[in-house]
């Protein structure tokens, strides 16, 4: 090298070093027996982000000691009740306890993923499944029912079972009373995105694998579950405020204050690595537009809650479900080398998670001391152990 010359390499990842290293990845993605993959993407979700639990579970806990009465005396907390079904299993299987409870809903996680990958492995082309695999972990929501275990966990299972069953619009429809009777806000907002955006397509005679009508069903299912819910809190006369519209207006403005403060990792923490499925979908151009639009709509939501990341990353799945994950037109345009590289920027990148405006680090770590202190003894742990890691 001449003096005065700077050689790249010194700086920089040789590009025949990094092109290998793809085609390593490439190999892993596509080679390994799907099991392996799957099992391998669950290790690193776990190392990369940990376990912990909603911080308010035990809120919903004591709902679940009789779900026909309103145990809040506090009226910020009514709008926990309207989340109703979860607690409402967990009545019936006696899962009341800490300990059960908390292991009813890890359960409905484990089903979520499982499901996705159920679904994903059976894809006409198992390389299309794989692809979209990469693409689920890559999104917030595959880990969001881990990172706070809790109400969520129910709401995604129950938001994905319908698209297990595309040709059956009854099962549509009992998921979506499900959904109306767990959480009527994010479900509608999921659905009234969904079907506004699949409605859109077929005008540009765009067609998908679930068809307008069935996520009409779906839909309505959300409206009447919302109307069963009502009359099962009318006819045990349990009294209760307008729940989260109650909340709604006494933090508007803090969530207004933190998107304008964090409006950059809140923005980023919406989809993180999703962004880059987003562009690409934007080839498409024209075509795009449904999708494009109905997830700005969405995204209009983030500055009135303040758990920015979990809210969007919810109400957002059934759309991103059935525009990129299961869409095997938009599947067959990534390349391998494309897929390798996101599975490499998920590999490297540091989990984030925004909350009241801020992002929040893995809780791997937390874990790994909370175990330590149960079993051994060792550290001191915070009295206020729920919210530990998001101080």
């Amino acid at each position: 090298m001449r003096p005065g010359r700077l050689n790249p390499t010194l700086f920089f990842l040789d590009i025949n070093d990094f092109m290998k290293l793809l085609e390593k990845i490439e190999y892993v993605i596509f080679q390994l027996p799907l099991w392996k993959l799957a099992s391998l993407l669950i290790f690193v979700s776990f190392l990369k982000i940990g376990v912990w639990y909603i911080p308010n579970l035990e809120l919903s806990q004591s709902i679940a000691q009789n779900p026909f009465v309103n145990p809040f005396s506090e009226p910020d907390a009514h709008y926990l009740f309207y989340t109703w079904l979860s607690p409402f299993l967990a009545w019936v299987m006696n899962a009341k306890s800490g300990l059960r409870f908390l292991a009813l809903h890890f359960f409905f996680s484990l089903a979520f993923s499982l499901l996705f990958i159920r679904m994903a492995s059976s894809n006409a082309s198992p390389e299309l499944g794989r692809i979209a695999l990469i693409l689920f972990f890559s999104l917030p929501v595959s880990a969001t029912s881990y990172f706070w275990i809790g109400p969520d966990s129910v709401t995604l299972f129950l938001m994905l079972l319908p698209f297990a069953f595309p040709q059956y619009i009854g099962v549509a429809f009992f998921s979506g009373i499900l959904l109306g009777m767990q959480h009527f806000e994010q479900g509608l907002f999921a659905t009234t995105a969904l079907l506004i955006a699949l409605i859109l397509s077929k005008i540009q005679n765009e067609n998908f694998k679930y068809s307008v009508k069935f996520c009409l069903f779906l839909f309505l299912g959300v409206i009447v579950g919302k109307f069963i819910l009502m009359g099962i809190f009318n006819f045990y006369a349990i009294s209760l405020n307008s729940g989260r519209l109650f909340k709604l207006q006494k933090i508007y403005v803090d969530g207004f204050l933190e998107f304008f403060l964090y409006f950059q990792p809140i923005l980023w923490g919406s989809l993180a690595l999703g962004w880059i499925a987003v562009i690409k979908y934007a080839d498409a151009g024209k075509k795009a537009m449904p999708f494009l639009l109905t997830l700005l709509g969405l995204c209009l939501l983030i500055p009135f809650v303040r758990d920015q990341t979990r809210v969007f990353a919810v109400i957002s799945f059934p759309l991103l479900f059935v525009y990129l994950l299961s869409n095997a037109d938009f599947l067959g345009t990534i390349a391998k080398k494309e897929i390798s590289v996101l599975f490499l920027l998920w590999l490297i990148l540091p989990w984030g998670w925004v909350f009241l405006g801020k992002p929040r680090s893995s809780v791997f770590s937390f874990d790994v001391i909370y175990l330590m202190h149960r079993l051994f003894g060792w550290f001191t742990l915070p009295s206020n152990v729920d919210y530990w890691p998001f101080f």
